[in-house]
């Protein structure tokens, strides 16, 4: 009997800790899809006053669970809601780096100092305070460690290159492994890009063009796709539809069969870059029959969800 419990033991913990980690993802996933219904619509000074009230009422709210506060104050510094700065400000000094905690003190810090960067009097300013963030150097605090790596891909993500010298040798303090030699590698990459393009759109086109497959290429494509997105232009929107189409002819023939395997890691990554734009263009309130008249297949092709 003992060497059965002993044989089968682990076997349950293992269905218990993963059935537990299902409900965990499930559960988390219900409090982003929350966040994102609330942000969906935000083209009005109207509807974006509306989203901001509704976020910044979950963050402050201690009632509220801890991973729906965390997703609302991430929101929040993306839509630099210059609004809730104050509140982020508060409640991030006043958040303490345990367990329980630590988290939404990470993601409300960070939210802060985004619409701390936007709030400066120009771009010079900005930059500078974004090459003092490269260090913790800034007054007031919140501090964070996730505000460092941000900073430096916020400086290159604005092509700012006369700070690629303090973000290689910031990210070479912090981390000397081979994560921090990637985004070294990213932050260069970017900064070259929109530097020598006669356009940011010419730039994130040359991102989405590069033709090796490994991670960091990955990388550098995903974040082509969601500046693309930003720009929020019918250029932005047709470069989308473009690379879509290349993804989708690149894995099927014209008959809809596949041409590589459906899942190797060619057609995983396609698929994954493929999702994230068709994604944007509904978001962007593209109908799927206007999406399908464009020629892709999202409910045909890369059907294999990776996540």
């Amino acid at each position: 009997m003992k060497s059965r419990i002993w044989v089968y033991g682990p076997v349950c913990l293992v269905l218990v800790f993963g059935a537990y980690l299902e409900s965990a993802a499930a559960e988390t996933d219900l409090w982003y899809e929350l966040v994102e219904k609330i942000t969906k619509d935000t083209r009005t000074p109207a509807k974006r006053f509306i989203a901001i009230a509704k976020l910044s009422g979950i963050v402050n709210d201690p009632n509220k669970n801890m991973r729906l506060r965390e997703y609302a104050a991430w929101e929040l510094g993306n839509l630099e809601a210059i609004e809730a700065k104050d509140i982020l400000k508060t409640l991030a000094e006043a958040l303490e780096f345990s367990d329980s905690e630590r988290q939404l003190k990470r993601a409300t810090t960070l939210a802060y100092w985004k619409i701390q960067v936007v709030d400066e009097p120009n771009e010079p300013a900005r930059n500078r305070l974004l090459v003092k963030l490269l260090w913790g150097k800034t007054q007031p605090p919140p501090h964070a460690d996730v505000v460092q790596d941000w900073a430096a891909d916020e400086l290159a993500n604005r092509g700012v290159k006369d700070a690629l010298p303090e973000i290689i040798k910031s990210i070479k303090y912090r981390n000397s492994t081979k994560r921090g030699q990637e985004q070294i590698w990213l932050c260069r990459t970017k900064i070259e890009l929109l530097t020598t393009s006669a356009s940011r759109c010419e730039a994130l086109f040359k991102a989405l063009l590069v033709t090796p497959d490994p991670t960091d290429y990955q990388r550098l494509k995903k974040w082509a796709i969601k500046e693309l997105a930003k720009l929020k232009s019918c250029d932005g929107r047709w470069l989308l539809l473009g690379h879509a189409h290349r993804l989708q002819n690149s894995c099927y023939d014209k008959k809809g069969k596949p041409i590589v395997s459906p899942t190797g890691r060619f057609a995983e990554r396609a698929g994954i870059s493929y999702r994230a734009i068709i994604k944007i263009l509904r978001d962007s309130s593209m109908a799927e029959t206007e999406i399908k008249a464009m020629g892709l297949r999202p409910d045909d092709f890369f059907a294999v969800d990776y996540r």
